[in-house]
């Protein structure tokens, strides 16, 4: 499944940085990363650490979701609800 998913994540970051008109060496020179890193990212060669997606995203000018988007395995979780003692009490 990583595989799967750093593939996923390469095309969405690639898909962005062309939309915004930028090469691998610009994306690369503003985050402290290679051309080569960035190549690596958007092949699916290597995963991205969650510092490092941050850092992508935010420079990128999109969420960090953006890079779940359209992945299969990924579902948007429902935020939990809040429940009184007492209706926690009667569900026992």
């Amino acid at each position: 499944m990583e595989n799967k998913f750093n593939q996923h994540l390469g095309k969405k970051l690639r898909f962005r940085r062309l939309e915004l008109g930028l090469n691998q060496t610009k994306v690369g020179e503003a985050l402290g990363f290679t051309f080569q890193q960035i190549q690596k990212y958007e092949k699916g060669t290597n995963g991205v650490s969650s510092e490092n997606l941050l850092s992508l995203a935010n420079f990128l000018k999109v969420p960090v979701t953006y890079f779940y988007e359209g992945y299969s395995k990924y579902v948007i979780p429902i935020p939990p609800t809040t429940i009184t003692i007492k209706e926690a009490v009667n569900e026992v």
